[in-house]
């Protein structure tokens, strides 16, 4: 399976100033470097959950799939579906694609799943779908904390060597309750 992210929302998941204000920065001599730490602690985030913080529409492509698909991303995005439909696709081996002739549903929520009614042949199945809390008012408190401390920890660790790698202390405990359990 593969998977890309294509950002519908801008800006960002924390403003600046939440990030200065956790890390008890003064000044605006930093302001370029914190605002691409908060961006890389977002990417950080989504990526240890599995999640999308704000608005994206996710391209996932399978070459063997069953009726039931666990989507890689989540949540499912209910509000951009007006904009954002989802679409299914077969692709044959030249890569040209074709609707997918059987109709599904989805399994909306924080781990979505389509789940096709008929099958279709081809080499691959394409599936696109809006995925994302939405606009930065919509992610939850505890996700962007997550965020907001993984950002200031990368602040307080710049040019350290010998620092610890991976998610900040708190982010962890949060995104913890954000992942998908495998079995």
């Amino acid at each position: 399976m593969s998977h890309t992210r294509t950002p519908i929302a801008t800006g960002s998941a924390v403003t600046l100033d939440q990030v200065k204000d956790r890390a008890r920065i003064d000044g605006d001599d930093d302001d370029a470097g914190i605002a691409m730490l908060i961006d890389t602690a977002a990417s950080e985030i989504e990526a240890h959950c599995g999640i999308a913080l704000l608005a994206q529409s996710v391209t996932v492509t399978l070459r063997a799939w069953c009726k039931r698909i666990p989507l890689p991303v989540g949540p499912f995005w209910v509000e951009g579906l007006a904009e954002h439909p989802v679409t299914v696709e077969l692709l044959d081996e030249a890569g040209n694609a074709t609707p997918h002739p059987a109709g599904f549903w989805m399994d909306c929520g924080r781990f979505p799943v389509l789940s096709l009614t008929g099958d279709g042949i081809g080499a691959a199945i394409r599936i696109t779908y809006p995925a994302g809390f939405g606009e930065p008012a919509s992610i939850p408190a505890d996700l962007q904390l997550a965020v907001i401390d993984h950002a200031a920890m990368m602040y307080d660790a710049r040019g350290l060597t010998d620092a610890p790698q991976g998610l900040s202390i708190a982010a962890t405990r949060i995104a913890a309750r954000h992942r998908r359990i495998g079995i």
